[in-house]
């Protein structure tokens, strides 16, 4: 008996992948996930040359050991000049959607007869659904200008199933020809599962990702700062793995003042591969984002679930896209965003409270597999397949 031939779909991506490191694991875990759920994956991403450009291939770069297949498209870099950087924000914005939409014109003769596409950049699917019996929109952040656009045209197709990370994104999705899907990101369920884990004489408190996003701080020095405080009474040890590097620098002089190096373990970028490796040191978790911008609204945030599906209680500000996260039922305690002293009590009722945090443990763990990525996207294929009866 012959083998049914697989489905195919497109991903496409502008400018931020391969570009950023974080989104680029992000990307290469949804393309997984299709995988898993029996496609054929092809990835179309412009050629970029800018200070973010990580110039080596993706296959290698994200060591990729399936038969993911990417394709690069040529671009023209407009976020490479430096006329660009010194434009008005407003300004660089507008340039960004003019010249993703004059990327995507270039798509066509690249495409190779997918029926299913994907993307985060509703501009690109304005101008290539017309190649696709399936569409697939995502939303990830807030939409200006020309994305506006694009968007409303979107809700206007049914053929384009649309998707909220968010409760603000879904909210920015309604009135549409087909009702909106709800979904959080996802976890990597061969990356990220619990581990063995021995007894030690002090806990170990951790935060791993970016410690800013769109120049915006996320939090970690100020819950170092306080971390610092508790020392002083409860020694515990903490561990931080992130960057840029002068937000991991300012961190080091910090603790370097304090004289509390040895209570810290702080490292520069590491392979998201080796992340669950530094989650299995971690016994509590921290996400300290503050209550404003994008993080307020339109995080959801991967590292609550890697956490969680590691079995690690997690501490976490209460943005409205942490407390939103109630309803999944993961192991989150929170604390009042932006309130530092208030972070600190509770952290110290999670370090004090052994049962505490084990209901965390279980809590997450009873319930982190409908955050599974190929869960996930067999909740979206369901309903892009519904639309055609």
């Amino acid at each position: 008996m012959s083998k049914l031939k697989k489905d195919k779909i497109a991903l496409i991506l502008y400018a931020r992948f391969p570009s950023e490191m974080a989104y680029g694991n992000h990307l290469i875990q949804i393309a997984n996930s299709f995988i898993k759920n029996e496609f054929d994956v092809n990835i179309y991403f412009p050629r970029t040359y800018n200070s973010k450009t990580i110039f080596e291939k993706p296959e290698s770069f994200y060591d990729i050991k399936n038969n993911m297949n990417f394709v690069e498209v040529n671009n023209f870099d407009v976020t490479s000049y430096k006329l660009y950087e010194i434009l008005p924000s407003f300004l660089k914005m507008l340039t960004y959607s003019i010249n993703t939409l004059i990327w995507s014109r270039k798509l066509k003769k690249y495409l190779n007869n997918e029926d299913y596409v994907w993307s985060t950049n509703p501009n690109i699917l304005l101008v290539v659904k017309k190649f696709f019996k399936f569409v697939i929109y995502e939303k990830h952040g807030a939409a200006r200008f020309i994305q506006k656009y694009s968007i409303t045209k979107l809700k206007k197709d049914s053929r384009v199933t649309l998707i909220g990370v968010t409760e603000k994104s879904v909210q920015e999705l309604t009135m549409a020809s087909r009702e909106t899907l709800y979904l959080p990101n996802g976890v990597d369920s061969e990356l990220f599962f619990p581990q063995p884990r021995s007894a030690k004489e002090n806990l170990t408190v951790g935060y791993i990702g970016f410690l800013e996003t769109y120049g915006v701080d996320k939090g970690v020095l100020n819950a170092v700062k306080e971390i610092v405080k508790i020392n002083e009474d409860t020694p515990i040890n903490t561990l931080i793995a992130g960057g840029p590097n002068n937000k991991i620098n300012e961190i080091s002089k910090y603790i370097n003042i304090k004289n509390q190096s040895d209570y810290f373990d702080i490292k520069s970028f590491v392979p998201h591969k080796k992340v669950p490796e530094i989650i299995s040191n971690i016994d509590i978790g921290i996400i300290p984002y503050p209550g404003k911008g994008h993080m307020n609204l339109y995080a959801s945030p991967l590292k609550i679930f890697e956490f969680a599906a590691c079995g690690i209680p997690i501490l976490a500000s209460n943005i409205t896209s942490h407390l939103e996260l109630e309803k999944l039922n993961l192991g989150i305690y929170y604390f009042q965003h932006d309130n530092f002293d208030d972070f600190k009590n509770k952290l110290i009722d999670l370090i004090g409270d052994k049962y505490l945090r084990e209901d965390l443990r279980k809590k997450s763990l009873n319930n982190i597999k409908n955050l599974y990525w190929e869960n996930r996207t067999k909740t979206i294929l369901k309903s892009v397949r519904s639309s055609t009866g």
